[in-house]
Order: C-alpha cells, then structure tokens, then sequence
C-alpha cells in the first residue's frame, strides 16, 4: 500500500533529514517548509519521493498553517496510487519499525484517527474554543506574536460589545481537535470536494485562531466517515499543558508503550539518541 507524508516543517533541517530518511519507496514525502527559514535545503533538494513547497511565512495559530496543510493534502490526493495519509511536523519521528509501521496501517487502511470533540469543549478555555471563531483575530494568537497587545484589546472590546461572527456551516455544529491526524483516502476526499463546493469555506477561517484544530475536524465529524477518537501521536504537553516537551532517550519506554504511530517533538542533538533507539527497535 502507498502511503503519503504531509509535514509542515519550520526549521532544524537536520531533523528533517533525519524523518525524511526513515521512509521507503512505499511512500511519497510532501513537505511544505516556512518561506521564512534561512536553513540549506540542498540536501533535500532532489531526492526520490520527496515534493518539497516553501508557498507561505507561517507563524504559530496563523491561518496560512491551515492554507498549507490543504495545499498538501491537495497535491498528495493527485495521486491515485496513494491510499493512506499522515499528516505530521517535521519535528515528529515513526515509533516502530517500519515494516510494523506498514502492517498496522494495511490493516487500519480504512480507518480515520483523529482527535474531535464538539465545541464548546472545557478543555479549551473559559468560552470552550469558541472564541477561536467567533471573534475577529487581526494576530494569529494573542500571546505569540507581535500586536499581542492590540489583539488582545480588540478580542476583549469584541467581547464586551457583543460581537460574534456568524458560521453557516453545517447547521453551526463545530468540532475541534489535535492538528495531526492519520486518515483515508475517502476521508481526504470529503474535505477536497466540501472545499471545492463550498469556495467561501476556506476563507471562513481567516482571521481565526489556530484556525487547523476546527476547520478540517467540523468537516470530517459532519461527515459520514467513521471516525477513530485517537490521533495516534505521543506527546508529552510539560508542565504548562501547552507546549510539546522536547523527548529524549528517558522518554523511549513510555514511547514503545503507547499505541502511537509518530512521537512528538524532537530536536536535533536532544532527540538524537532517542531516535537512535527508535531505528534500533
């Protein structure tokens, strides 16, 4: 079975070579990399299976990280022979070997994990995510980029005034989740052909906050695909419950443990022997 890898990478090259490199011919690799990164690609530049994009400037939660991922899934879906999709970062890493990678994902082909829940949802703050979509976010997120302060202004004064942007779509009903998923061809499919039906979809998202955790979800949960509630990622949130701890070899038995297909996040030199143990497996 082919398979297809969607990454959206950042920085750290030589991580990337290193996730580039753990995959065989059985799959084609479609990496969207930050226009903003200063990093040599030379030595991805020409590689077998591997379509390198550097299309948008990315920043945390901004709508052009959602731009991205579609222009991917948009080019992988050409094609035919791909049959099973992943999307990942380019700080992620396969946890098994990959022909028991392979084996699981032969046997889950028609399967779709994913993280979803509707919205509102208590983990996602006081309004329940809401506020992601309601209100008009100039900045992508108000804590990460500049204009913090005036984004967080405008946010409130939107709040106190009432202001809340209407979404008709699918009767209102919202979903939200992890970015990362494993899915279908089919359900790859659904999200194609709701976008090109529904032109102003897209669009919806703009000025919304992390806008990839509700748009792809509210798509696929109002859809007629089975769904799995488990996006199939180990990643360890820290202490602050927000950001993706580095893993290191300390973290290689919780890892092995878990029923995830790619760990999240590695760093060059920090993850190095960890991805060591993983290869060895």
């Amino acid at each position: 079975m082919k398979q297809a890898i969607l990454i959206t990478a950042y920085r750290d090259i030589p991580m990337l070579e290193k996730l580039v490199g753990r995959f065989d011919n059985d799959f084609e690799l479609f990496v969207h990399i930050d226009k903003r990164c200063c990093e040599s690609l030379a030595s991805l530049e020409g590689r077998e299976h591997l379509h390198l994009y550097r299309t948008y400037a990315v920043e945390w939660g901004d709508y052009r990280h959602l731009l991205a991922i579609v222009m991917l899934m948009r080019e992988a879906y050409q094609d035919g022979d791909l049959e099973y999709f992943h999307l990942i970062t380019g700080s992620d890493y396969p946890t098994m070997p990959l022909s028991q990678f392979k084996a699981f994902c032969e046997e889950h082909r028609n399967e779709n994990f994913l993280e979803h829940f509707p919205l509102p949802h208590s983990d996602w703050g006081s309004e329940g995510g809401l506020n992601r979509i309601q209100y008009w976010w100039m900045r992508p997120n108000s804590t990460r980029t500049s204009g913090a302060w005036l984004t967080s202004k405008l946010v409130n004064l939107q709040r106190r005034l009432g202001i809340k942007r209407r979404f008709p779509y699918f009767g209102g009903k919202l979903y939200g989740g992890g970015t990362y998923w494993s899915v279908s061809r089919e359900a790859i499919g659904v999200v194609l052909n709701y976008l090109e039906k529904h032109n102003d979809y897209l669009r919806r998202f703009r000025h919304t906050s992390i806008a990839e955790e509700i748009c792809l979800p509210t798509i696929w949960c109002n859809s007629d695909l089975s769904l799995t509630n488990n996006y199939k990622r180990f990643i360890d949130w820290g202490l602050d419950g927000a950001n993706p701890k580095v893993l290191t070899a300390q973290d290689y038995n919780k890892i092995v443990a878990s029923d995830a297909l790619f760990a999240r996040k590695m760093a060059s030199g920090a993850s190095d022997k960890l991805i060591e143990m993983l290869n060895n497996r």
